[in-house]
Order: C-alpha cells, then structure tokens, then sequence
C-alpha cells in the first residue's frame, strides 16, 4: 500500500481513522481459516448487501467458540457443519457456537445490511463507483472471518449487481452469469492471501486487455474520463516479470489494475491492485502500481506474522520498487529514490519510532512512514552488509519458504544468516529494534573547504560497508563513500550532506 499521494512516497489518513474502533482483533490460537466462499447481492445505490459466507476452519479439538470479526451487520443464521448453532455479536466479535471434539468445521453465516465500513461509494469526474476498502481489518464490514495478517486463504466470490454495472474483484474471473434485472460475477482466488486485500469495486470501467508471455492476463480497469492514460502502466508486464525473475513466480493467476477514488496512494489487493483515481495523469502512477505490485509477492502471499512485522511488507515493497528502476531507468534512477528514502524532515524526527516494537501494536497508530522507508533503508543495509548474491539468494528463499505462511522479523533475520554465514544480531539490534537512529556528525570548515564526518551510535555496524553519501554544494552534487570521513569542495557555500539509503541522523 502506498499512503496519500504525495512525492514519491505517500502519506496519509485512512477515511475510517476518527471513527471510534472495537479492540484489535487478535486470532485465537491454532486457528486457521483455509477457505472463503462469499456470496454477496449489493445494491449500488444504497450500498446494501445481502451475504452469505462460507468458512473452511481448521481449529483445536478443543475450541468451543469461534470469534470471527463482524461489524454492523445483523446476522440472520449461523450454521456449523449444516446445524443451526447459537451466536452472539458484540464489540465487532461474532462469538460462534462449536460443538467440539472435532478440528475442522464448516461454518456458514448468512448476514444482510449496509455496511457501516468496508465498503464506500466516490466520484471521479462525476463517475460514481462503489468499493471496497479493507485494510487493516475493514474487511469485517462485510465479510466475517479471522482479520489477521497471520491468516492467508483461499477466496471465491460470487458478487451479483444491477444490470448496467460492471464489477472487479480479487481473483481470476470464473464466468458471469445474466439474471432477470441482474448479473452475477464470479471470482477465485487460488493461492492464499490476507483478508485485508480481498477486494471488489462496481463501475462503467474501460478495461484494456494484455498479457505477460503467453499466460497471464494484465487487465487495466479504468474509469471513463481517464480510459486513454492505461498508457501509464504500459510496463506492468515488465515489472511483473522483473520480480518473477528476482524473487520466485508470480504467485496468482492474473494481475488487474483498477482505479478508485479512496484515500490511499494505491493498495495490494490480491491480484487486483487498487490505485488513486487521481494518479492518472500526474506522472505517478507507474511508481505506485509498482509498489503495489511488489506487494504481490510479500505482504499479499508471504503475510506477515504480526502488524509489528509490518516493515516486511511495507518496507519490503518501498525496496523492491527501488530495484525495479535500479534494473529498468538505472542506478541513477534508483540512487536518486534512495536519497529520498532515507531523507528526514522534522516532522519524522518528531514522529519517529522504532522499526519493529517489541510487544504488540494496533494497526491503526502504527501505521507511519516508519515501516515504509525505516523498513526501505533496513533492507538497503542488509544488501550492503551481505552482498548481492546473499541477500537476494535470502529473498527468493524466504519467498519459496513462507508463500502462503506468515513470516516474522526474527524468521527471516534467522534464513538472511543461514543464507549468508553472518551473525546480524547487532544490526537488528540498531536499526530494528531500537528507537534511536544512529548520528552522523558533520563539520565544515570554509576556511579548509573541507566537510568531515564521523558516524556516532552504530556500534560498528556500518564499518566497511559500501555506504555513499550525496554531498550539494551550489547545486553541485557528489557521491562520497562514507568511509573516508571528509570531502574537499570548491565553493564557500554550507554543503548539504544526505546519506544514500541508509537512514541516519544527521547533525
């Protein structure tokens, strides 16, 4: 996900953040919801639902009631395994009845309502399309399930609308069907993704049709008064095929692209991207669907083991979109966004946390550019610290190992050593888990035309790496390795010194 659309990296406020929240939902232990099957009838004009929702669930033999995520909606049955089964629904909680003794059960919930959140009507250029908008857990808003990035499925939807609309959602389009005053589409998703990224949106799309090779199709929705510029996203296939290269197959069976007037820059729904309606045209689109794209293969298929492992998406997709350009524009192209990742205004010193919290954190609050470009520039060390061969030879292998599992910080801290041979328990313990950012302190001295530099608090973490620093001085830009301590400059002019994605303080 990308934030609110701003340069380069997006920053933002989700439409839900002022509305008064139940407690973060926190998955009961050793439950797994292998599958979804949701049936929905929406009304785009009033944004009421009728749905039906079938649960896989493997659980222990000894669980006697199953909380499933619901909010605002009135539940009309439950049933477990075919039998009507007691409920009850408070605080955003669906408590649903288990007859125990058994580890897996068939639960089916019909509901009907209009959704409170979840699921949002807008305009662009006085089109209207209705969405949904699930992330971190606004999903419940119109699906009851187990809303934990811990908990990847499968997923079919079945979504019938008024004749007149079109509809997109997650998954490979399995066939559409025409009723009476209706049609009814229908999806499925074959590889296990969080339920944060099941999505559908309802418009008059303009679709543009191609592939990447001879098997996957790469689809554009856009909205009418923007249909000519899926030009933008001319080299989706080449960024899919970039990643595919780099990190393992693409992991589901098609990639779609659809435009939405929501609050973020773009968001990784499982193979259909969302991206901001007004992207289109600014020259920014392409940055964002690859993000969105890089998403596809860590935070959508390897999930993560806990929001505090948020970095490993977020921070993880900041990353992969800079090797994109590093491959494609050059590593011009990629040091220029570098720079940028690892820039801090005052406002992220005063907003500063560590990357990776020790106990648990709400979604909601955590959600900073911290993960995005603290994660970035984590990643950046990591490459820097083992090389190219290991550190990607470790991404392509956590990706094979945890595709469809969750993955942690300390998981993969354990498979980047084993890929490399190294001990990094002391650069997670700097720029992981400790709040404070190491310091680099600088002195100019005009009368010597000479800048030096000392880094303070890395505990020796950056000693030999192939760190640069950009130093502008009279709109003059150079690239200096970080350890050779100072720069003679021609001009009278304070320089500016900005490290090259690695994120330091500087003083």
């Amino acid at each position: 996900m990308l934030r609110r659309i701003g340069l380069v990296l997006m920053v933002g406020v989700s439409v839900a953040a002022c509305r008064p929240r139940p407690a973060v939902y926190v998955p009961p232990p050793g439950v797994d919801v292998v599958h979804y099957d949701v049936t929905l009838d929406l009304r785009p004009e009033t944004l009421y639902l009728n749905g039906r929702a079938r649960l896989e669930v493997r659980h222990p033999d000894t669980l006697t009631q199953l909380p499933l995520a619901l909010r605002g909606l009135e539940v009309d049955t439950v049933r477990v395994d075919e039998r009507i089964v007691p409920v009850r629904l408070a605080d955003g909680r669906l408590l649903v009845s288990l007859p125990g003794g058994q580890a897996r059960s068939r639960v089916e919930v019909v509901y009907r309502g209009e959704p409170d959140e979840g699921v949002y009507a807008g305009e662009h250029e006085g089109q209207r399309i209705v969405y949904s908008d699930a992330w971190p857990d606004r999903v419940r808003g119109w699906l009851p399930g187990v809303h934990h990035p811990s908990d990847p499925a499968t997923f079919e939807l079945t979504l019938t609308v008024p004749r007149g609309h079109e509809a997109v959602a997650t998954g490979v389009p399995v066939g559409v069907d025409t009723l009476g005053d209706g049609l009814r589409y229908r999806w499925r998703l074959g590889a296990p993704a969080p339920t944060y990224s099941y999505a559908f949106a309802v418009s008059d799309f303009a679709v543009t049709t191609t592939t990447l090779g001879d098997t996957l199709p790469v689809r554009y929705y856009l909205l009418a008064p923007d249909s000519a510029e899926a030009a933008e996203l001319r080299r989706t296939p080449e960024v899919l095929a970039y990643f595919s290269r780099r990190l393992g197959p693409y992991p589901f069976a098609q990639y779609a692209t659809v435009q939405v007037p929501f609050a973020w820059g773009g968001m990784e729904n499982a193979s259909a991207s969302f991206l901001n309606a007004d992207l289109f045209g600014t020259g920014r689109a392409e940055e964002t669907q690859v993000h969105e794209i890089a998403h596809q293969w860590f935070g959508t298929h390897v999930v993560l083991a806990d929001w505090r492992d948020l970095w490993l998406s977020e921070g993880m997709a900041t990353y992969l979109t800079t090797l994109f350009y590093e491959h494609a524009d050059g590593l011009d192209a990629a040091r220029a966004r570098w720079v940028e990742m690892a820039r801090l205004s005052e406002d992220d010193l005063a907003s500063l946390t560590e990357l990776v919290p020790r106990g648990p954190v709400d979604p909601n609050t955590y959600f900073s550019w911290v993960p995005y470009r603290r994660g970035g520039c984590v990643l950046h060390l990591l490459r820097r610290r083992l090389g190219d061969d290991a550190f990607f030879a470790a991404l392509r292998r956590a990706y094979q190992t945890y595709r469809g599992r969750p993955l942690s910080t300390e998981a993969f801290r354990v498979l980047l050593e084993q890929e490399s041979g190294r001990d990094l328990t002391g650069v997670f313990d700097v720029w992981v888990y400790r709040w404070e950012l190491p310091l680099l302190r600088t002195q100019w001295r005009p009368q010597r035309d000479r800048l030096t530099w000392q880094v303070e608090g890395d505990e020796r973490t950056l000693l030999g790496l192939p760190v640069l620093l950009e130093v502008v001085q009279d709109g003059q830009a150079h690239l200096v390795p970080l350890s050779e301590g100072g720069v003679t400059l021609p001009g009278d002019t304070p320089p500016r010194v900005r490290p090259v994605g690695i994120m330091l303080r500087v003083e």
